[in-house]
């Protein structure tokens, strides 16, 4: 009894100190996590299309198969301080870099160490936060309701980007030669979370209340961008010679000069 009163007293002191927790409104507490930029990464995703009371509706997950049709298949880029396989490795003693997928979406890292925060920045989003909230728009998005006090993490980034290119590792595509950039053959779909914030200005460019957001690579760099944690992009344009075997490459460098760089697993693109 005593050792759990000692665990319950060191939790709370542990809740109550955590960095970047910002005031909490109408019943929810964001928690700001920002990370530098010093690893990138891509997976892949598919798309699910549905029926909802007669709405078409689409929802969008990590892709374990090893084939998508093109009208379903999506990348998503994940940017952080540290490596997330590692958690993954540690956890499953069987786990193999060639053949897990991450997550299309920012995992679960309270665990992992932060980098210095920019307070003007989290002022800034917080504000669009609450406002936005107030409207109602986020309420239908937030997974633990509203009704309840809920922990909210902002995932944001400190680095800013220079340079964001995707290829095919091996493979020609659009008329171009592997290894060449696409970037013109993608649209970005979202952002996680839904802001841009440009670096050289520390403010808030694209905000939770923006209704329109940069749709191409070219367009979000010309902005001076910190790195966004998540962002999820489509390919534009019908894919010729299907079916075909793919292996797509990120290659992003930050304004300091680091050169980051991952490359998917092989999948098959079908009609």
């Amino acid at each position: 009894m005593k050792n759990y009163g000692l665990l319950l007293i060191i939790t709370i002191v542990s809740l109550s100190s955590c960095k970047n927790e910002y005031n909490n409104h109408e019943g929810y507490t964001l928690q700001f996590m920002p990370r530098k930029v010093q690893n990138v990464f891509i997976t892949t995703g598919i798309k699910r299309i549905y029926d909802w009371q007669g709405i078409k509706m689409a929802d969008y997950r990590t892709m374990e198969e090893d084939s998508v049709h093109e009208d379903l298949f999506f990348i998503s880029i994940l940017t952080s301080n540290y490596d997330m396989r590692i958690p993954y490795a540690e956890a499953n003693p069987d786990y193999d870099p060639k053949y897990f997928v991450l997550p299309v979406y920012h995992p679960f890292d309270w665990e992992y160490s932060l980098d210095d925060p920019i307070p003007s920045v989290e002022q800034q989003i917080a504000l669009d936060y609450a406002k936005d909230d107030q409207k109602g728009s986020l309420r239908s998005s937030n997974p633990k309701g509203y009704d309840n006090e809920s922990l909210i993490p902002i995932h944001y980034r400190v680095t800013q980007i220079k340079s964001l290119n995707i290829s095919a590792l091996n493979t020609p595509l659009f008329g171009r030669p592997a290894g060449e950039s696409l970037n013109d053959y993608f649209t970005i779909r979202t952002f996680d979370p839904r802001i841009i914030i440009s670096a050289p200005t520390e403010r808030l460019v694209y905000s939770y209340s923006s209704k329109e957001y940069p749709a191409s690579i070219d367009e979000w760099l010309s902005l001076s961008p910190f790195g966004q944690a998540v962002m999820w992009l489509e390919i534009n344009k019908k894919i010729e010679s299907l079916p075909l075997n793919v292996q797509w490459v990120v290659q992003m460098e930050t304004a300091d000069g680091l050169v980051l760089s991952d490359t998917t697993r092989m999948i098959t693109i079908t009609k």
